[in-house]
């Protein structure tokens, strides 16, 4: 299987290697993410976050945590009853998807630690 990288540039590129590479971006301060980017590493340093609203229905945006230092991710709008989460732990991660109007849906989150099957203790919290 050839490998095939998305670029926000140019869509998708296919190349030798294996695997799919989604296109990436590491914060190092307190900044915007790029929508259009579908991961964001952050990165020490990182206290706020803040993600404009996306352009197609059905766009991801993770976000993982590479320090230990607390990164808030605070979207321009979210869907549903919650305003922003905050990854404190290496390891710590949180799926969005844009709904439209209604915003970015939290789809999962992670805690990068090994825990029981039933556990949520560790979880990037949501406020």
């Amino acid at each position: 299987m050839p490998k095939v990288e998305y670029s926000k540039a140019k869509g998708l590129v296919q190349s030798t290697g294996s695997g799919f590479v989604m296109a990436a971006e590491t914060l190092t301060a307190g900044t915007v993410a790029d929508p259009g980017v579908a991961l964001t590493l952050c990165g020490a340093g990182v206290k706020t976050i803040t993600l404009a609203d996306g352009d197609t229905v059905g766009q991801l945006k993770w976000f993982v945590g590479i320090h230990a230092d607390a990164s808030t991710v605070d979207p321009a709008t979210t869907a549903g009853a919650w305003d922003n989460f905050v990854l404190t732990n290496i390891g710590e991660s949180a799926c969005l998807v844009w709904t439209g109007s209604d915003g970015w849906a939290l789809l999962a989150r992670g805690s990068g630690a090994t825990a029981a099957a039933n556990a949520v203790a560790g979880l990037p919290v949501v406020a």
